[in-house]
């Protein structure tokens, strides 16, 4: 995997179909990168906020220790696309209506962020915080939300069968049921 900094990403970016490269503290922030093909690319310490991402494909990609912002990622290509977070911080990003089965967010905020109709089954949500994210009609069956904090998902309008949620956090689903516990 070729690594790629801020001083030599302007040409490779320029391709339509872009091939096991390692993006590595490059500020992409209000690039458009609409069309393209990410294949077995990481985005380390990157700067993706305000990116334009319509019928892209991120195909085995890995963002980690990235701030993600303003990101519709429900305009990529879903048919071949699957990527994952690590250490990063999602802000104001839109989810909807993905099928983002087995995806990993480890240990990231997640902010006021939108995952209705949203298939996250399997996901993986450990280590996260949560402000003011969405989860409505939301496939999250299976999915792990181990010492997950600041989530609100109401088990009413969500499918979350065999989730796996830590004691400690397991009481915020209640905040839904708008009851008092002393």
């Amino acid at each position: 995997m070729q690594k790629i900094n801020q001083n030599n990403f302007e040409n490779i970016i320029k391709e339509m179909s872009i091939l096991d490269m390692h993006f590595y503290k490059i500020d992409f922030s209000w690039m458009k990168l609409s069309w393209k093909n990410f294949i077995n690319c990481k985005f380390e310490k990157c700067n993706l906020s305000n990116v334009i991402i319509n019928d892209t494909t991120l195909n085995n990609v890995d963002f980690i220790k990235s701030k993600i912002m303003w990101i519709k990622f429900n305009k990529i290509k879903q048919i071949l696309s699957n990527f994952n977070f690590f250490d990063c911080n999602i802000i104001l990003c839109d989810f909807k209506s993905l099928k983002m089965t087995n995806t990993i967010f480890r240990d990231s905020k997640i902010f006021e962020s939108d995952f209705y109709y949203t298939n996250l089954e399997w996901a993986d949500f450990s280590f996260c915080e949560m402000q003011n994210t969405i989860f409505e009609k939301t496939i999250l069956k299976k999915a792990c939300f181990l010492w997950s904090s600041w989530f609100f998902i109401d088990p009413n309008k969500n499918n979350l069968i065999k989730a796996k949620f830590s004691r400690d956090n397991a009481i915020e689903l209640l905040n839904s049921l708008d009851i008092i516990i002393e």
